[in-house]
């Protein structure tokens, strides 16, 4: 800021004339605004990223549900197939169903 005065002691008059500032002044409600602006979007980020975070675990939480699942019907089927695959239920199916029987020594003939 710089003063200038003009006339004797008696009667002076003064003019004072503002220096350009170096930096642009923002006015004080513009401030607030921005100020308010910018809390604003921090505060629906928070809110947003507490959403994709629950989210998230309630798709991980649900995919062990599922992987849970499949291991026990993979399990279940696993102990089917030992269970066709059985020995004794494959002779019990030969001779009841197909008719098949035992062979004799004596039936086999030897090929040379």
């Amino acid at each position: 800021m710089q003063r200038i005065m003009i006339g004797n002691g008696v009667c002076m008059i003064t003019e004072i004339r503002k220096e350009t500032p170096v930096f642009p002044s923002m006015p004080r409600r513009r401030r607030l605004a921005a100020m308010f602006a910018v809390v604003l979007a921090v505060a629906l980020f928070n809110v947003w990223l507490s959403g994709q975070y629950f989210r998230m675990g309630y798709a991980v939480s649900s995919s062990l549900e599922e992987h849970r699942s499949l291991k026990k019907q993979q399990d279940l089927l696993k102990t089917e197939i030992l269970m066709l695959r059985s020995p004794a239920r494959i002779e019990a199916i030969a001779r009841t169903q197909l008719g098949m029987v035992s062979t004799k020594t004596e039936r086999i003939i030897r090929v040379r």
